[in-house]
């Protein structure tokens, strides 16, 4: 894997005007000596007043609502769901920097290899779909509409019929079977291995980097008492619910159609793609992850799902819908009647067909409603009172003028009183109050005074040189370990560049992601604090009385356990001493 040079790195993000690049993304007003936005991080959909602050002096961001902190590099990782150096390449195109110290070196990861051992499987795969042998394959494909245009396109491939012909290639190329095994291409039973995908269609599932991390094998010879499908095992590199199958093809035609749609299986994804349909991806289980979510969330597009229609998609739909309707983002259904999914609509109605219905999807609120009524006699009492109690709890993420327009039109069509409606629904919202003043009661940290003076010291460090030089001479320690890294990493940085600005040492410790977080943890603390010297000096002092106290109590306990009579003595000399400093 590549990396680029710190030098390089500061010299791009100086030419990045954060302002400019971010201006790209959200819309961003100027008030005063920040610009504003709504958040793009967050469920920022009932947001009044926007959140999101963008400081040109500072080339920084800060939300004060999610508390994320960071740089025009951060922001373009967070956004664009991409890794660090991807996001250096993506800035230094936008302000047309060429970069010229591309490396290979000491940041190449521990799953490299793992990443090639996919990648030429990939390839393999793809290579023998287009032998003798893969025009079985390529017929099964082609009748299903899917040309050789869209097989190189997706990389799909054939794993051959034979015992171990893939994995003997990887081990003449270097690999071992624990590599082998580590990434799900082998089965070993006693002494023998096999390869794990045998006479299937090869799909290769991609990271949102576009990385091979996965297959999915699919039987095409019509074989009886075999799963259709078969997965990839997770591994390190393969998480499920960190992927959305396709996404990194689809991005690009999310945005320019502004929209996303969601299926349920990855071939129907590629059907639709082969059929002008890009702007789609498919989930890799039954229910959205908080981490799939939160991908969709930021293409800040309407998301459409349109899953199988049996009871099973039926329920998923309903389920994620609620799941992303929480998140306060803006959900569609398409429910494809008479067929099973999108592919079987597609061959038997038509992709015009098809694009109609995704064109007039109905509001997921819509749906919800007619999924209550399913299997009940609305004539019967308790028929509709169990469906609208269950709509009435429905209605807790949804926007207050929705919930008015629904108690309105359900108190009309069944004359039902509207205040004892509202009431049902106020009560729901008073439990949801209560759980949350529970969970908020429980998850706020009591910050020590220690903590809180250490952690201004080390803010005021990141802006200014000088503060470094004081902590050295009056200081120099945290009894903190994660206090002290970030500490010995700012004199580093200081010292390597003879200055500290805020964003490069943002940039600078963007790959070490937990001393990242902390130091974003310790902003959103101080982000409204003054820098000053005499704030500063305030807090060394603090730090060193908690020191002295501390070494006081330890002495004391060392005191009280002391046997030997003159070790006692100089003991208790040495804590009167420290008591008259304290």
């Amino acid at each position: 894997m590549s990396y680029i040079k710190d030098t390089e790195i500061n010299a791009i993000r100086e030419q990045a005007d954060i302002v400019d690049i971010l201006a790209d993304y959200i819309h961003l007003e100027q008030k005063g000596k920040n610009f504003w936005a709504k958040c793009p991080f967050h469920g920022s959909g009932n947001e009044r007043t926007p959140s999101f602050a963008v400081s040109r002096d500072r080339q920084t961001y800060y939300c004060f609502s999610c508390k994320k902190y960071g740089n025009v590099f951060s922001f373009i990782m967070e956004y664009e769901n991409v890794g660090y150096i991807e996001a250096i390449k993506m800035v230094a195109d936008k302000v047309g920097y060429k970069l010229n110290t591309i490396e290979f070196g000491p940041q190449i990861t521990a799953n490299k290899d793992l990443y090639d051992i996919m990648s030429f499987a990939e390839k393999y795969y793809l290579n023998n779909i287009f032998t003798e042998s893969g025009i079985k394959a390529r017929k099964y494909l082609e009748d299903r509409g899917i040309n050789e245009k869209i097989i190189r396109e997706f990389s799909l491939g054939l794993a051959p019929i034979g015992k171990n012909t893939l994995n003997k290639l990887l081990v003449k190329k270097g690999y071992n079977d624990k590599q082998l095994d580590e990434v799900g291409l082998l089965n070993k039973i006693g002494i023998d291995t096999y390869d794990t995908f045998t006479d299937r269609i090869m799909i290769p599932i991609n990271d949102l980097k576009g990385q091979v991390v996965g297959f999915t094998g699919r039987i095409f010879n019509g074989e009886e008492n075999t799963a259709k499908y078969m997965n990839s095992k997770e591994t390190v590199i393969f998480k499920k619910s960190n992927i959305l199958f396709n996404y990194y093809n689809a991005k690009n035609a999310i945005r320019d159609e502004k929209k996303v749609i969601v299926v349920e299986g990855n071939m129907d994804a590629i059907k639709l793609s082969a059929s002008g349909i890009k702007n789609v991806v498919a989930l890799m289980g039954v229910v959205l992850s908080k981490f799939q979510i939160e991908v969709l969330a930021k293409l800040k597009v309407p998301i459409i799902l349109m899953l199988d229609n049996d009871s099973a998609g039926l329920n998923a739909t309903l389920k994620n819908g609620e799941l992303l309707e929480k998140e306060n983002l803006n959900v569609c259904v398409v429910r494809l009647n008479d067929v099973k999914d999108p592919d079987e609509y597609i061959r038997f109605k038509g992709v015009d067909a098809l694009k109609d219905n995704i064109k007039h999807a109905q509001k997921f609120i819509d749906f919800k409603l007619k999924y209550y009524k399913e299997g009940k006699n609305l004539d019967n009492v308790e028929d509709l009172r169990q469906y609208v109690k269950e709509v009435l709890n429905s209605l807790n993420n949804t926007d207050d003028l929705t919930k008015s327009i629904i108690i309105s039109k359900i108190s009309k069509d069944y004359a039902i009183d509207i205040h004892v409606l509202q009431e049902e629904v106020n009560k729901g919202k008073e439990i949801i109050k209560e759980k949350k003043i529970i969970k908020e009661e429980k998850s706020v940290p009591k910050f020590t005074k220690y903590h809180i003076a250490a952690s201004k010291i080390l803010y005021h460090m990141m802006h200014d040189k000088k503060y470094i030089t004081i902590y050295k001479n009056k200081l120099g320690y945290f009894k903190e370990k994660i206090e002290r890294i970030v500490a010995s990493e700012i004199v580093f940085y200081s010292n390597e560049h003879n200055n500290i600005n805020i964003a490069d040492f943002i940039s600078y410790l963007i790959p070490q992601e937990e001393l990242n977080k902390y130091v974003n943890q310790i902003i959103s603390e101080n982000i409204n604090s003054v820098v000053s010297e005499s704030e500063f000096n305030n807090c060394i002092n603090v730090i060193l009385k908690l020191l002295k106290k501390d070494e006081i109590k330890l002495l004391k306990e060392k005191i009280k356990n002391e046997m030997d009579i003159n070790k006692k003595v100089e003991l208790i000399a040495k804590l009167t001493e420290i008591k008259k400093e304290v």
